[in-house]
């Protein structure tokens, strides 16, 4: 069988799956995009970025990756020969784009901004390949769980702090609302500093296979054995999107919400995915 599906690989210029191991549980990587557009200025995806965007106000979609037991991520699994070279140099417009219904596309455009610079063809190649899923199957069930996000007190914990600082406390405090006490190991915050500050990059939720059928509940959440390595100190900057609103000459940020009470995360209407529930596939056993 192993070496059928070697010679499958070099057949179609697949590379072979020699990474792939048991799945012990998935992270959903979420980004905020003000943060990002604050790092590479440059994107594509930073150009008309502001609060009456989806992603200027909300936690975006960016990959989920699959897990093994050691914490390590599976990469570049079943992806095509020279994906991880053009993955690191960013020629990511150059790499194989996964077919999906057009239906998905649509909301990947609003929930998956990295799209623009077509970072999700090597987000794809990176870690989608690994979870056994086809593009429709992973895309279908990712698109559930951003949207999902969407609708948790930390998400709005974070769009009322855009422009201002967050305490991480605090926003762990959002999390255990939503998902209790035991689970507040499952979120991870990712900081870069610029200019002395920590600012807000990544938000990682740990999920269980079964999340991606049954959706972000907290019985859904997996509980790692210990308090993860969190590299943003209590206090994280928030950015606001770098470009102004249209008309006002005043920078891009929100009006100070009631204390106590966040305003929800405005969001764009997004059309509901249905799909069978599907286990996920095992590994291949060699």
């Amino acid at each position: 069988m192993r070496r059928w599906l070697l010679a499958l690989a070099i057949l179609v210029g697949v590379a072979p799956a020699a990474q792939a191991q048991v799945t012990d549980h998935y992270a959903l990587l979420m980004v905020w995009m003000p943060g990002l557009c604050k790092l590479e200025p440059d994107r594509a995806e930073c150009k008309e970025l502001t609060l009456r965007r989806y992603d200027g106000l909300n936690l975006a979609f960016m990959a989920l990756q699959s897990v093994r037991p050691s914490n390590a991520s599976n990469t570049f699994c079943y992806s095509m020969l020279g994906d991880e070279s053009s993955d690191r140099s960013r020629d990511w417009c150059d790499m194989y784009q996964a077919k999906i219904p057009d239906t998905l596309m649509l909301q990947l455009k609003t929930l998956m901004p990295v799209m623009q610079s077509c970072q999700d063809r090597g987000l794809w190649a990176r870690y989608g390949s690994c979870t056994m899923y086809s593009a429709t199957d992973y895309y279908s069930r990712a698109i559930k769980l951003a949207k999902a996000v969407a609708g948790t007190q930390l998400n709005s914990k974070i769009a009322a702090a855009v422009g201002a600082t967050a305490k991480q406390s605090e926003l762990v405090e959002a999390f255990k609302a939503d998902f209790g006490e035991e689970k507040a190991y499952s979120v991870e915050f990712i900081c870069r500093k610029i200019d002395e500050k920590s600012h807000l990059l990544q938000v990682r939720i740990a999920v269980t296979p079964r999340a991606l059928t049954r959706g972000l509940e907290k019985e859904f959440l997996w509980k790692p054995p210990r308090a993860p390595h969190r590299n943003c100190p209590e206090n994280i900057t928030v950015d606001a999107p770098p470009v102004p609103i249209a008309g006002t000459g005043k920078d891009a940020s929100p009006p100070a919400p009631p204390p106590g009470q966040p305003p929800a995360p405005e969001s764009q209407p997004v059309a509901p995915v249905e799909t069978e529930p599907l286990e996920p596939q095992g590994p291949v056993v060699r």
